[in-house]
């Protein structure tokens, strides 16, 4: 099978860690188990067969259940490269080099810890009852509305004030906030979509309560300059269902029990963290 040009090559750090995930070549992995008569043969590498199944179950790790043609082809591709070099390395005899020692010590500490993670937090997960009342003290913490605003940034009170008073005259609020100093919204009129209590700095948020939908406040002094905000609208904010948020408290509840545990861990270990000298630059 020709391997298509396009094909990136893999870097030696992936070539490194790839012998030491895949351990041995295809040949190997299909003598572990009986192959079904009907999986289809798709390439031969220097006599290693590659079947439909393998490259269906590569797909499936990475998150892909019903994967077209293209998508096959493409992981077969891949699989074809993987197989020459695994090859090419045996040739080389390089599982007894000292990176690949390295990579594969560097993976054991890896597996190891995500093996404590799922020992010790993920196999225990939060009851439904936690998780219900996570939700209720979130719902309770929420901002109950959110405004759609727009701003212009300008770089001196003076210059602020000036602007205000142009748009008082009736000038368009969309075309000065291309003289705005913040770029990324004065392409689009100053528009900062739809914003609440939680996602504002508290002078912004102070202002915006004073003001009507259509009315321009400021100057306020902000990180990036001197801000002039007008209110476009409020609507309630909505909020989302449990079972929208469930995923995310989870992993929340997770990540506090990981956290702890290694609060724990590291109470009960002797640790001694010396003073870096900042003065040298040698390991």
């Amino acid at each position: 099978m020709k391997v298509p040009s396009s094909m990136k090559i893999f870097s030696f750090q992936f070539f490194l860690a790839f012998l030491f995930f895949l351990g041995f070549g295809l040949k190997e992995l299909y003598s572990q188990g009986d192959l079904v008569e009907s999986d289809q043969l798709l390439a031969i590498v220097n006599g290693v067969e590659i079947r439909k199944s393998y490259v269906l179950a590569e797909l499936k790790k990475a998150g892909i259940v019903k994967p077209d043609s293209q998508a096959i082809q493409n992981a077969l591709a891949s699989l074809v490269q993987q197989e020459i070099l695994y090859q090419e390395a045996m040739k080389l005899e390089m599982e007894k080099s000292k990176e690949l020692l390295r990579a594969q010590e560097e993976f054991n500490r890896k597996a190891l810890t995500e093996l404590v993670v799922q020992k010790k937090i993920r196999s225990q997960p939060p009851s439904e009852g936690e998780l219900r009342l996570r939700y209720s003290q979130l719902l309770k913490s929420l901002p109950k509305e959110e405004y759609k605003i727009r701003h212009i940034v300008l770089p001196t009170r003076r210059k602020a004030l000036e602007v205000m008073e142009r748009l008082k005259k009736g000038e368009n609020f969309s075309l000065l906030a291309m003289e705005s100093l913040e770029k990324q919204t004065a392409d689009r009129g100053g528009e900062l979509g739809w914003q609440n209590k939680a996602t504002l700095v508290l002078s912004a948020y102070s202002l915006i309560q004073k003001l009507k939908p259509g009315q321009v406040g400021g100057p306020i002094l902000s990180s990036m300059g001197w801000e002039l905000i007008e209110l476009l609208a409020v609507r309630p904010l909505r909020v989302p269902s449990y079972e929208e948020l469930k995923p995310q408290l989870i992993q929340q509840i997770e990540q506090e029990n990981l956290k702890k545990y290694v609060q724990e861990l590291i109470a009960s270990s002797r640790v001694q963290i010396f003073p870096l000298n900042v003065s040298s630059t040698t390991p």
